[in-house]
């Protein structure tokens, strides 16, 4: 029974010293396709006209925030110019809560395609069941360096 006690004590060291790698080296992988996937959404969306009769355009893109452990703190920030950007309240998202201020249904027609647009690039890159939060701004509401 002596020579199995240090079986006893490594054999679950080993094991999860196994499962750790195992799992860190999965998560590396995620970590870096929803980066990539971010990427491809700014790369899609940047200089993009928004659709229909509104004088929309996306002016920059840009993301921040952690993609690997809680992809609902990562942020897709959305500067829109055009003259009907005044419109578009300060950090709007499509899916804001009733009662929150609201564009014209022209303006939020042209902001739901455009983050069906992110959406569907999201999607592509891994992000299928968790997304980050989209957020449209006026060009006028960013502060000038």
């Amino acid at each position: 029974m002596s020579q199995l006690i240090p079986f006893f004590i490594l054999s679950p060291i080993l094991a999860g010293g196994l499962a750790w790698w195992t799992l860190t080296r999965l998560g590396k992988r995620r970590n870096q396709r929803a980066k990539g996937s971010l990427d491809a959404v700014v790369a899609r969306l940047r200089g993009q006209k928004a659709p229909g009769a509104v004088d929309l355009f996306v002016q920059d893109v840009s993301w921040s925030g952690e993609t690997e452990l809680s992809p609902q703190n990562c942020w897709v920030r959305v500067v829109m110019g055009g003259q009907d950007a005044s419109a578009i309240p300060a950090r709007f998202e499509v899916e804001s809560a009733p009662g929150a201020p609201r564009p014209p249904a022209q303006v939020l027609a042209a902001l739901q395609a455009l983050e069906a647009q992110a959406l569907e690039a999201l999607k592509a890159g891994g992000w299928a069941w968790q997304r980050p939060r989209i957020g449209f701004e006026p060009a006028a509401s960013t502060p000038s360096a």
